[in-house]
């Protein structure tokens, strides 16, 4: 996958800390666990980005729950993904953060889903106070789906500008500061982006 990478690895906080000092920003990706045995919860990510907010932390985690999920996103995190996930999908969320992406799995996003939603819904729900273009709801899809900007122009045949366009007014119309908080919005507002 990446020929010319080195890892290295710890398994406490202190470790963690010692990377993060050795390497900080010039490291290309940490990948955390929210339970060490000497820290817990996004303490320690709120801490590392803290100091280097260039760094790019992915929360790798056995614990799956929809406050876990949003506080370490809050906190920076550029992606969260259980432990249970699968060595390709593992391998995908590691290029879709490296690319500059948030990654969550679809999965976990539609266990957010709010009580009641119907998975048959059309993608544009008429009854939602927010309304998107035929366009953009096929971006939101894209999206949804963990497809980079540069695969969605691609997939579209449309130019990265008009994407990112299109992806700003999504954000802006559910007042999301990321492709996270657009989705989960997305789906309260009863958008079906599964």
């Amino acid at each position: 996958m990446y020929p010319e990478v080195q890892i290295y690895t710890g398994s406490s906080a202190r470790d963690a800390r010692e990377l993060a000092n050795k390497f900080g920003d010039s490291a290309d990706l940490m990948i955390l666990d929210l339970c060490l045995p000497d820290s817990s919860g996004t303490g320690l990510l709120e801490q590392l980005l803290s100091e280097y907010p260039a760094l790019k932390i992915l929360v790798l985690s056995g614990v799956v729950d929809p406050d876990s999920i949003l506080k370490s996103l809050s906190a920076g995190a550029a992606g969260y993904v259980p432990k249970s996930l699968d060595a390709t999908l593992l391998k995908h969320a590691i290029s879709f953060v490296l690319e500059g992406g948030v990654y969550i799995p679809s999965k976990v996003l539609s266990q957010q889903q709010s009580v009641g939603m119907n998975p048959q819904q059309p993608l544009e729900n008429p009854s939602s106070s927010v309304h998107l273009t035929p366009r953009q709801c096929q971006v939101l899809k894209l999206l949804s789906q963990g497809d980079s900007i540069k695969t969605i122009c691609k997939k579209m045949e449309l130019s990265e500008g008009t994407i990112k366009t299109h992806v700003a007014a999504i954000y802006r119309a559910f007042n999301a500061k990321n492709r996270t908080e657009a989705l989960i919005a997305a789906r309260k507002n009863g958008f079906n982006v599964d």
